[in-house]
């Protein structure tokens, strides 16, 4: 079986787990609902497994004998699928009831004449190395097929756009607008690749299945997101996460296989090629921790015209409040807050990475500055100015734990990006500041 063949009933097993974990995760007044995503998921994934199979059929007579439920299944499981998809977006209300119902008749009427006749769809099947394919007829019931999802589809679509002008709630909007464009997208994808395509090439028809199938599962990614369905039971967080991850990665390597084909002029990879590209995605899976620490601190260190904020905070929470190493806090404040040095004084002890020595007498009229009244920073009016100036002393906040108790003060060099300070820097340091004096106050009481 070719490797794209392989992704599309993936994506079909997929689809299904996500609709699982939608009906189950469904309060039980909007479960009747989910059974019509679940429904829908089932038709996907009877429509993308038949193609794929079909496909994959060789020349013999044991082929021949399959291939005709495998048309069958392509065919009832789109029915299927589109029924189940229009049940879904519009079963909220009665009208939306109403069509629904009419379509799933229809369907069920197409795929009963199908079943009994099969020649109304197809003269001939052919099964050849070259590719097989179906001699599709151009007839009555062809035509009722194609106006059947092309009317289903632009209902739907008039559906999902009411309920995006309607819906007061700003997440569900967001959500059935994601749902509309992709699936917008796909729908035209599929009328080609699946419908029209078909009279005259039927080697792409596998594109349909896989591009609705991944729109499924984003409208699961996009209920899930925007907090349309609160997922609480563990099992079923465990199941959306590994259909979301697992999604991510087969959309990366459909990328990959057609990226392959399309620079090689192969059809199909070989086991080498694939295997070495799992092994390169499980490499940069690992490496991604790494890189985003590398970007993070990157983008604190250049960006000197502001503070990477949660950069700083995560960095300092990691710290354990028993085994603070003031210097080295020191050394990460300066470089990420952007001053020539950044000084801790606690319990009298003055704790700087640079090479700055600040005079004792210095730092104890500093020790003794009063606390401001509201806020982290000290009034500095009331000590010598040249010294100040000499040492390059711009501000100095306090550190105070969460219950208010005085812990030690934060003294800070010359900025190095601004002559003065705005009022955002000052807020977003003074919260640094609040930080350091909760893990000093922390370690102080783990280790009294």
């Amino acid at each position: 079986m070719h490797f794209i063949y392989m992704l599309v009933i993936a994506v079909a097993i997929l689809t299904i787990l996500a609709a699982l974990a939608l009906v189950f995760g469904s309060t039980k007044s909007a479960r009747p609902r989910s059974l019509w995503f679940l429904t829908a998921a089932i038709g996907e994934v009877i429509w993308a497994v038949s193609i794929a199979i079909f496909l994959s059929l060789g020349s013999g007579e044991a082929d021949y004998q399959a291939a005709p439920s495998m048309v069958l299944g392509i065919y009832i499981g789109a029915l299927v699928m589109d029924a189940g998809l229009l049940a879904y977006v519009s079963w909220k209300y009665k009208i939306g009831k109403l069509i629904s119902t009419i379509f799933v008749i229809f369907a069920v009427v197409l795929s009963v004449l199908l079943v009994y006749d099969p020649s109304i769809l197809y003269s001939e099947i052919i099964l050849k190395d070259a590719g097989n394919s179906v001699s599709l007829t151009m007839g009555p019931y062809y035509i009722s097929y194609l106006a059947f999802f092309c009317t289903l589809n632009f209902i739907i679509f008039c559906f999902l756009f009411y309920r995006i002008t309607h819906t007061k709630n700003a997440k569900s909007r967001h959500g059935y607008v994601f749902f509309l464009v992709s699936l917008m997208g796909t729908g035209i994808l599929s009328g080609i690749f699946d419908l029209m395509l078909p009279l005259f090439r039927y080697d792409l028809i596998w594109v349909g299945p896989i591009t609705i199938g991944l729109t499924i599962i984003g409208l699961y990614f996009s209920i899930l997101k925007y907090k349309m369905v609160s997922i609480n039971a563990r099992w079923l967080k465990m199941l959306s996460g590994v259909v979301i991850l697992s999604s991510a990665f087969i959309a990366y390597l459909l990328i990959f296989h057609l990226v392959f084909s399309a620079l090689f002029k192969v059809a199909n990879p070989s086991f080498q090629v694939i295997l070495l590209n799992f092994i390169m995605v499980a490499i940069v899976l690992a490496l991604v921790p790494a890189f985003s620490e590398i970007m993070a601190l990157t983008k604190s260190l250049i960006m000197t015209k502001q503070i990477n904020l949660p950069y700083i905070v995560k960095k300092l929470s990691q710290e354990n409040p028993k085994k603070l190493n003031y210097k080295e806090i020191s050394a990460f404040l300066s470089e990420n807050l952007h001053f020539s040095y950044v000084g801790l004084l606690v319990k009298g002890k003055f704790y700087v990475a640079d090479d700055c020595k600040i005079p004792n007498d210095l730092l104890a009229k500093v020790a003794k500055l009063s606390a401001p009244a509201h806020g982290a920073w000290q009034d500095t009016s009331k000590l010598n100015a040249t010294a100040l100036k000499e040492m390059e002393i711009s501000k100095i906040a306090v550190m105070t734990g969460a219950n208010g108790e005085i812990v030690g003060q934060m003294i800070f060099g010359r900025p190095v990006s601004k002559s003065i300070l705005e009022y955002k820097d000052l807020v977003e340091i003074a919260m640094i500041v609040s930080l350091m004096g909760t893990l000093i106050e922390n370690g102080s009481r783990s280790k009294s």
